[in-house]
């Protein structure tokens, strides 16, 4: 019985934890013009997406949570489309990416993020989300798989990105 009263405390804990998921606050320093290649190889850029907040969304093909997370990420994207949001994989090559896509039959184009980049932003884990405002300002970061499901975090985010 007490070993029973202790595994539900423990989730107790994580899971007001994660009811209470909090963005950490960015800099507010401009971003560099990070830049992606999407699937036919057209590399693209941040500076080319103009008067809009940002969520770069950074996730790999061999991550256990991003898969768990990515369809949440999705339906997310759709439902706020007053941001911009682009999920960067950090895969090797595009074909990871694809096939990953192919695989759990998600409605995202396949965008890799450059090498030089992804080694200049320092991404410390994956899934890890970066928030960048309409001026390309980096104004937070969230490390782990988020939220996106609740209506709490998509408020953060907002008042965030949103002014």
């Amino acid at each position: 019985m007490k070993g029973l009263m202790s595994l539900v405390s423990i989730v107790l804990i994580l899971s007001v934890g994660l009811a209470n998921a909090e963005i950490d606050a960015g800099d507010n320093q401009p971003l560099p013009d990070i830049r992606w290649s999407d699937a036919q190889g057209h590399e693209q850029h941040l500076f080319d997406i103009k008067n809009k907040p940002k969520v770069l969304h950074f996730w790999a093909a061999w991550c256990i949570p991003c898969r768990e997370e990515m369809p949440h990420l999705i339906e997310w994207r759709k439902q706020n489309t007053d941001i911009e949001v682009l999920a960067l994989s950090l895969d090797q090559r595009i074909a990871q990416t694809k096939n990953f896509i192919k695989k759990f039959q998600l409605d995202m184009p396949p965008l890799l993020l450059n090498e030089d980049d992804s080694e200049a932003l320092g991404v410390p884990i994956v899934p890890y989300t970066i928030f960048i405002s309409s001026d390309n300002r980096f104004v937070g970061s969230y490390a782990g798989a988020a939220p996106w499901q609740e209506q709490a975090f998509t408020l953060q985010v907002k008042a965030l990105l949103i002014e």
